[in-house]
């Protein structure tokens, strides 16, 4: 519905981008567009800067010591190999993946790497074999196992990935003979993160570049009150959804080594303060005022008033498919003796975690947060119910039927309704309304800019 309304108020492209042809990468490019391009270096070391105080940072920094220890130590001993060796190495692991059915070919292209890559990677193995073989005095024909080489490799990184905290600018780690770049971390990052991740992240990279540029050639300036919005908003948003646990935004942030004050400091929090300045000039005042009633409501559904709700699901179905299965009748009966048994919320919360069968909100006693009455991620029926409430309380049992292929709901529901928020006020209104048109802007403006990226969306097409 949502989509269907900004085509009624269409976000014009510029003529240069409905009239050119469309850019082309270079070799060395991953990113293009008028007025710009970033190459696969400059991606590579923006994706180890920031991943430098994470998990996947610390894994690409591990993967790539354990190499440069190998290589290190078996040139200090003289240790070679063979590529009659590294023949075998590879025919044997080229066996061994036909037998699980895959290919080598299509595996080597998902990890962008090549085979001369995949080579040196069974040449760096046979050498780790062998100095493990050397120092624990394991004889050639007994197998070798995965924690034994581990075990050798982590003794001799530990004091490596400690001292990885005081590398300087553009390094993860500057204690020689060991030498790792952000951008070799970002190469290991970019060979083992998935399709959608990467777009997302070259995507980011992009407007990091484009949109200042958009914004002074508009001379709307980016002010330290945009980016202050845009962190209270992710605060509430954090504060009020209940699959964080009470987790405060401050805490989260905390948990991944970062603070509010990084946050302020960061590109990715100036890309979304740009994406407000572009959202107030493509909606502004005059778009909502010329809005139809059947316009507003739509806006209303998404914005507007909101209800803290919580749910008790059990399924069933029409007819039972299976001795265990329960018939919706059945599932209704179930649900009512449960209500006997609630003189509160929460009691509600309390047989909620015990007894609904949908997983994730059962973990957080049944509560999915606050909803508007359409509200992304939960199923219509209950939206409809708990909007349909007289105040707060507990309703149902409520027929629960969503085809979603992802997550397909078949069952009878109990709904709590335990708050109710009227209607925002209309700055506050309008405000929501621009912020949660951000991933459109985001698409429309880097069509505008003739944006071709090495990696695209594959969800469309999947689905």
């Amino acid at each position: 519905m949502l989509a269907a309304l900004l085509l009624s108020f269409p976000i014009a492209l510029a003529p240069a981008a409905q009239e050119q042809a469309p850019l082309r990468l270079q070799q060395d490019q991953v990113a293009v567009w008028n007025g710009g391009m970033i190459t696969q270096e400059r991606f590579d070391r923006f994706l180890g800067a920031n991943a430098q105080y994470q998990d996947s940072g610390r894994e690409a920094l591990t993967h790539i010591l354990q190499l440069q220890v190998v290589q290190t130590e078996a040139d200090d001993r003289g240790l070679k190999v063979s590529a009659k060796l590294v023949d075998a190495r590879v025919q044997d692991a080229l066996e061994q993946i036909e037998l699980a059915g895959k290919s080598l070919e299509v595996l080597l292209q998902a990890r962008q790497m090549g085979m001369q890559e995949f080579r040196s990677l069974m040449h760096d193995s046979i050498l780790h074999e062998m100095l493990v073989r050397a120092d624990r005095g394991i004889a050639e024909v007994t197998p070798l196992t995965p924690q034994e080489l581990q075990d050798w490799t982590n003794q001799r990184i530990a004091n490596l990935l400690v001292l990885s905290a005081d590398a300087p600018t553009g390094m993860i780690l500057d204690a020689p003979p060991y030498r790792v770049s952000e951008q070799q971390v970002g190469a290991i990052i970019r060979q083992t993160t998935g399709n959608e991740d990467l777009v997302d992240r070259l995507e980011q990279l992009v407007l990091m570049q484009a949109l200042p540029l958009w914004a002074a050639t508009n001379k709307l300036p980016l002010t330290d009150d945009i980016l202050y919005r845009e962190i209270e908003w992710r605060r509430v948003r954090v504060d009020e959804n209940p699959a964080y646990g009470g987790a405060t935004y401050a805490g989260l942030l905390e948990a991944r080594n970062s603070s509010v004050e990084l946050v302020l400091q960061s590109e990715e929090l100036r890309v979304s303060g740009y994406l407000r300045l572009l959202a107030a000039e493509r909606f502004p005042d005059s778009w909502f005022d010329a809005m139809s009633t059947e316009q507003r409501s739509v806006f209303d559904n998404e914005f507007g008033a909101t209800r803290h709700v919580g749910w008790i699901l059990l399924r069933g179905h029409e007819e039972k498919q299976d001795p265990l299965d329960l018939t919706f009748e059945e599932a209704s009966e179930e649900l009512m003796k449960l209500r006997e048994r609630m003189q509160s919320a929460d009691d509600f919360r309390a047989l909620a975690k015990d007894y609904s069968e949908d997983q994730l909100s059962s973990r957080r006693q049944g509560m999915l947060g606050w909803i508007h009455r359409k509200e992304e991620g939960v199923t219509p029926a209950i939206c409809d119910a708990a909007f349909k409430a007289k105040g707060k309380g507990i309703y149902g049992p409520v027929k629960v039927i969503d085809q979603n292929p992802f997550a397909p709901i078949s069952g009878m529901a109990l709904v709590l309704v335990d708050d109710l928020r009227e209607a925002p006020s209309e700055d506050d209104f309008r405000a929501l309304v621009r912020r949660g048109q951000h991933r459109q802007l985001r698409e429309a403006f880097l069509e505008e800019i003739q944006y071709t990226g090495r990696w695209q969306h594959r969800l469309e097409a999947a689905h």
